[in-house]
């Protein structure tokens, strides 16, 4: 895309210009490489989990040469020209795709896919399966019998979409993405490579001599607009589907199990384990390699800090963190308690040894 002036910018973004406005930049980098022609972002607030900029990321910020900066009200810009927004990332996010020639993130169309279906040699697409208009099935991709393809769709290579499962219009499906049967699988998402979708849920009853598997029947139901990172896996639920609701994220090697009851809008970040059973209502973020227990609830806006344990009920727009995860505010106390009580004991044996 052509380059923006700083007050295009400022408009396109939001924001309130400081200093230069006829200045042009081109592309959007990180704040080490950033030049004369480049916009960079620097946020002061803490991002999830509760961590702000470290030592490094402000020396960074300090020594920017960008010609452009997005930061918050509160920043420190040093006379360099800027833009001061509510969000520094999301308006990052919003100029990265315009300068990509990317539209607003999953915006409906309001025109229908049109054209024709486009079916690689080396795919196979069972009698029975019905493709909508413009989709494209790459190759090595298996479409089964009853499965249905919307208008628009992209399934890359290797994909598998199994018996009776349907892939919403607009809907990419990346490199090795398995879809068993009995997914529903909205408009507009993106699923990324060798995520699978609807495998049989965790569940065995003991008998007294083995493990009998139950049966997983209940399939998967994910709205519109969701996107998957790879290496994730939904399982299908046992009688009832699994959930995942509209706009929700799932970042890379993300388990949702069996019965998971995911809202709108909600974040999972790298290796989160949802257990089976659970409910995390809209709008819940969860770090990275936090782990929920099944059957528990977690409220609307709640955020479960990185590599908490869940294990109980969480409130409405709570903050959470530690194993167990408690509020961030006694877990926060908690840790300096336990820093000034290592502190003590290790003077206390200090002392203790210089006087021996």
């Amino acid at each position: 895309m052509d380059p923006l002036t700083a007050s295009e910018i400022a408009a396109l973004v939001g924001g309130q210009l400081e200093g230069e406005p006829g200045r042009l930049l081109s592309r959007v980098r990180d704040l080490r490489e950033a030049g004369p022609e480049d916009v960079a972002f620097f946020s002061i607030h803490p991002g999830l989990g509760g961590r702000g900029p470290g030592l490094a990321e402000r020396a960074d910020f300090a020594a920017c040469k960008a010609g452009l900066l997005l930061i918050e009200s509160a920043a420190d810009a040093a006379g360099r020209t800027c833009v001061r927004v509510k969000s520094p990332s999301l308006a990052a996010t919003i100029l990265a795709r315009h300068f990509c020639g990317l539209p607003p993130r999953n915006e409906p169309s309001a025109i229908p896919p049109r054209g024709p279906v486009r079916i690689h040699p080396q795919a196979l697409v069972e009698e029975g399966a019905t493709l909508g208009a413009a989709c494209v099935i790459g190759p090595g991709c298996v479409v089964r019998s009853g499965a249905a393809i919307g208008a628009g769709a992209v399934l890359s290579e290797r994909v598998s979409v199994g018996k009776g499962s349907i892939v919403g219009e607009r809907t990419q499906l990346g490199p090795g993405v398995v879809i068993y049967a009995g997914v529903h699988l909205g408009a507009r998402c993106m699923v990324h490579a060798n995520v699978v979708i609807g495998a049989p849920g965790f569940g065995y009853a003991w008998d007294g001599k083995r493990h009998l598997a139950m049966p997983q029947v209940g399939g998967v139901q994910i709205g519109n607009e969701v996107e998957i990172g790879a290496g994730s896996c939904v399982d299908a639920g046992t009688f009832r589907p699994t959930v995942i609701g509209d706009g929700s994220i799932l970042d890379n090697m993300v388990q949702v199990g069996h019965n998971a009851q995911i809202g709108r809008a909600v974040v999972l970040c790298g290796q989160v384990g949802v257990s089976g059973g659970a409910k995390l209502g809209d709008g819940v973020i969860v770090g990275g390699q936090a782990g929920i227990t099944g059957h528990v609830s977690i409220g609307a806006g709640a955020v479960v800090g990185g590599s908490a344990t869940v294990g109980n009920d969480i409130k409405p727009g709570a903050s959470v963190q530690g194993m167990p995860a408690v509020d961030i505010g006694l877990y926060r106390r908690m840790q300096a308690t336990l820093r000034r009580l290592t502190r003590q004991s290790r003077a206390a044996a200090s002392d203790d040894s210089s006087g021996g």
